[in-house]
């Protein structure tokens, strides 16, 4: 079987987990409210909030989300519903932020 790796910034590659690490040190306190616009549950975000420290919360949500919606998990996806928040300071720093990472899809 052979191997797929893409870009990070392919619109149809699943976000890796380097990634959502990262992303994860940009959104903060705020994320039940990404999580909820992202389509989570209550429930889910109840899990997310169970599990460790901010940084570690942020992360779960978003590995929740990828694995929720999986290709429909993008990173185009992310930075509409941050831009259409007004998280503008997120916004820019998702888009600024070099990214070297790949995905193995």
């Amino acid at each position: 079987m052979a191997t797929n790796v893409t870009s990070y910034y392919d619109p149809d590659g699943i976000l890796s987990n380097r990634k959502l690490i990262t992303l994860s040190t940009l959104i903060g306190d705020r994320y039940p409210l990404l999580g909820q616009r992202l389509g989570l549950s209550r429930t889910q975000l109840d899990q997310v909030r169970e599990s460790g420290n901010l940084q570690h919360q942020v992360f779960k949500m978003l590995e929740m989300w990828r694995e929720t919606y999986r290709e429909n998990a993008t990173l185009g996806a992310l930075k509409d519903i941050v831009k259409d928040l007004g998280w503008i300071s997120v916004y820019t720093q998702i888009v600024n932020t070099p990214d070297n990472f790949y995905v193995v899809s």
